[in-house]
């Protein structure tokens, strides 16, 4: 928020900041993919100096987003300015926000998931809690799940697709879990989430004034499509084998995309280190491990992301990657997208072709 205080073009500078500075530390750093003893694993599990950063993360977010309301409505800001604070403030929620919310969601302390579901509440995406935790881990890589992309689907494509498809399955898992329980609709936890958003909107337009409003939903429309872009890149083009139809094998490491970028991992609280955290969903981010066996994403969050805006960019430097883990998934059927066999073979086809064309053949 620094940057808007100084006015015109630099308001947009947090972009240049995260596509661009963490991008090149990345390379600068370099990858970590060591992994601690169980001995040491168990001390940092028990440390309090992780669960309380985490903690502290909430009541930050509230207050850059109250000092982001009073801005909008006493900063004297250009409407240049004005939409370089809302993107500003929606960095700040998707990148710190959702992903500390996530992984505080996953906690046994009713604390740390009260603390997790307020800041997706702070995004406007508190039904996510309900998605995540009861689908997404369930169904993940399989077509159930709308957080899994698919082969060839641009992120433009998923996202729509991801959005809606969040939303009506936290409604059908929260109406499932009401007719077991034989309680009433009012006692589903999606309109609380969404109240508990408006509360915020609307206590921060009556403490600072009404452009707080239009304020906190463009800050949430921001958070949301980064965050979503992290989702498009986690699990892209991955699928579980179907043993029958409708079941499927169990959640493994090669069904997530990990990358090691040092520092981007440093930033996202270890999220880049994805196949554990599906393997172990409650384990502490601090203790995270990497996998061999997991596909490797070729660099960090915030390079990959900038690459997913580029669809042809993103399938260039994707799609031989993933076609080179799909061949070590031996005997395995695709849902989506070609094997690796065919698509070899279209590739040979394709060159036969071209050479037929330049008169070579």
């Amino acid at each position: 928020l620094k940057s808007v205080a100084m006015g015109g073009w630099w308001s947009y500078s947090i972009l240049l900041y995260v596509f661009g500075v963490i991008p090149f530390f990345d390379y600068l750093v370099g990858v970590d993919v060591g992994n601690q003893t169980r001995a040491v694993q168990r001390e940092l599990h028990s440390a309090f100096r992780f669960e309380l950063l985490t903690l502290l993360v909430a009541p930050g977010i509230l207050v850059c987003l109250g000092y982001g309301a009073w801005l909008a409505n006493f900063g004297g800001l250009s409407c240049l300015e004005l939409g370089g604070l809302c993107i500003g403030m929606g960095i700040i929620t998707g990148v710190i926000g959702i992903v500390v919310g996530h992984e505080l969601c996953h906690k046994a302390s009713r604390l740390e998931r009260a603390f997790g579901r307020l800041l997706l509440c702070a995004a406007c995406y508190g039904h996510f809690y309900v998605e995540h935790t009861l689908g997404h881990h369930k169904d993940v890589a399989t077509d159930r799940d709308p957080a899994t992309s698919r082969y060839g689907e641009s992120f433009y494509e998923f996202l729509p697709r991801v959005v809606k498809g969040e939303f009506l399955s936290a409604c059908r898992i929260e109406a499932a879990r009401l007719q077991r329980k034989g309680l009433p609709w009012w006692h589903s936890e999606i309109p609380a989430y969404f109240l508990v958003s408006a509360a915020m909107a609307l206590g921060f337009a009556a403490a600072t004034g009404p452009l707080a409003v239009p304020f906190f939903l463009a800050q949430s429309a921001v958070a949301v499509l980064l965050f979503e872009s992290v989702n498009y890149l986690e699990h892209y083009g991955l699928e579980r084998r179907e043993l029958q139809p409708g079941q499927f094998e169990p959640v493994q490491p090669q069904h997530s995309w990990d990358s090691p970028a040092r520092v981007t991992n440093h930033v996202l609280f270890k999220l880049e280190r994805h196949a554990d955290h599906h393997a172990h969903a409650g384990k502490r981010y601090q203790t995270l491990q990497a996998y061999d066996s997991s596909p490797q994403l070729p660099a960090g969050y915030a390079t990959m992301i900038l690459l997913a805006f580029f669809p042809p960019l993103w399938r260039r430097v994707m799609h031989p990657r993933l076609l080179a883990h799909r061949a070590r998934q031996e005997g395995q059927v695709f849902r989506h997208g070609p094997t690796p066999q065919s698509a070899m073979a279209a590739e040979a086809k394709e060159g036969t072709q071209s050479l037929k064309a330049d008169g070579h053949l």
